[in-house]
Formats: C-alpha cells, sequence, structure tokens
C-alpha cells in the first residue's frame, strides 16, 4: 500500500493553520518543510511553535532543510513530532554530525530518515542505512513547492530499491498522477506531495485522483 502525504511549505503562521484545517479532513500525516534559508534560499516558519500551538489529530514528519540540524532538533524533540527527516547535504563540520544527530532522535522513540538531493549519489548515505527508518529522495530541487520534477531520480530510487529493498523510499515533490506511478514501479512506497495537493480546489478529489493513479502498481 503507497501512503501519500500532502506537504505544508509556507513563510506564514497565518497560512500555516489555514493549510493545517484545509489538510486534516483528508490526511492521517502531514509533511512539514522546514527551511532556514541557508541550506536553501526560501526560509519558512519555525514550525515547532505553530505545532506546539495546534490540537491535531494527524501525524507529522518534519523535513529539515537546514544548514545545521542540531540547533532545530532540540526545540522539535519538546513537540508531539514522531518521524523526522534530516539532509545528507547537511553532515559537514558547521552542519553536526548526522550519525548523532539520528541518534539523538533515535534516543528520543522517534523514528528519523535521510534525504538526499536530486544531485547527491546514494553511496554517501549507505554508513547510516542501518541506523535510518527510510530514505527520502528529492525528487525536485529543495527549498520551493512547484519545482520542476527531476525525472533523473526515478532511475536512482530504481537502483536503491533494487540494492537495499528492504529500506522504506519516500519520494518529495513533483508528484503529480503522471510522475506518481513511475516512482512507485521504481519502488518507491510514499510519495510526499505539496502543490498538486495544497493548490487543488478540493484536496479530497486530488488525492484521490493520485490514489487511482497508482492503485494497480505493484514495484
Amino acid at each position: 500500500m503507497v501512503e501519500i502525504i500532502p506537504a505544508i511549505l509556507t513563510d506564514s503562521q497565518v497560512k500555516f493553520k489555514e493549510l493545517m484545517l484545509k489538510l486534516e479532513p483528508y490526511a492521517g500525516r502531514i509533511h512539514v518543510d522546514v527551511a532556514d534559508g541557508e541550506f536553501v534560499p526560501n526560509k519558512t516558519v519555525t514550525g515547532y511553535e505553530e505545532i506546539k500551538g495546534i490540537e491535531a489529530a494527524v501525524k507529522f514528519d518534519v523535513h529539515l532543510m537546514v544548514k545545521k540540524p542540531q540547533d532545530h532538533i532540540k526545540e522539535w524533540l519538546h513537540t508531539y513530532v514522531d518521524r523526522f527527516i534530516v539532509h545528507a547535504e547537511s553532515n559537514s563540520p558547521a552542519g553536526g554530525d548526522l550519525v548523532e544527530i539520528i541518534k539523538i532522535i533515535k534516543d528520543h522513540k522517534r523514528k528519523v530518515g535521510i534525504a538526499i538531493n536530486p544531485e547527491t549519489d546514494t553511496d554517501g548515505i549507505e554508513k547510516y542505512l542501518k541506523d535510518i527508518d527510510f530514505v527520502q529522495f528529492m525528487t525536485v530541487h529543495p527549498g520551493f513547492q512547484g519545482g520542476e520534477f527531476v525525472h533523473e531520480v526515478v532511475d536512482k530510487i530504481s537502483a536503491f530499491h533494487e540494492e537495499y529493498p528492504g529500506i522504506m523510499i519516500m519520494a518529495d515533490g513533483g508528484i503529480t498522477p503522471e510522475t506518481a506511478p513511475k516512482l512507485v514501479k521504481a519502488g518507491a512506497s510514499v510519495l510526499v506531495c505539496g502543490s498538486y495537493i495544497v493548490k487543488s480546489q478540493n484536496v479530497e478529489a486530488a488525492i484521490k485522483v493520485l490514489g487511482e493513479s497508482i492503485k494497480d502498481i505493484s514495484h
């Protein structure tokens, strides 16, 4: 069963709450994009203050598109978010040791995944695979909703899935009824979808159309 998770990316607290209300009735989980304006050009709300102030029945994925995840994760661990995504590309002296950040998240009984940008080679994340719960492939260049789908990532997902069939694969960005089947065939079992769902006039219908596009596909 493939899971479709709607995504929120905004720099407005008001818009964040509006999107939450719009998506919550139709989603069991919502993906919150957090950007610091350094790791990616865009800057969003911090996210943790907004989630602390919301009574929601949904679960959350928090995608840290930030240069220094170690500076953000401490606040997030005071929320009820149960799943985090950190970028392989943020592993640097400035960004902190991802092994340590992953350990902190796991020690707090949360799940954690590694995200990789379209141009990042999967060889660089092999050392983390035994300690993480999933890998998130960016199928657009991160930072903005509505980015152009990077078709080359489909082959990368397929090769990774063949080598590591037991690892859950998420695909994030540019998800439409045209791209979703390609990603599921390649091995993705979770699709993170922003623009197609959020900008639709009917969230329920948009999710249903995406679901219909992949209903008969198996890996």
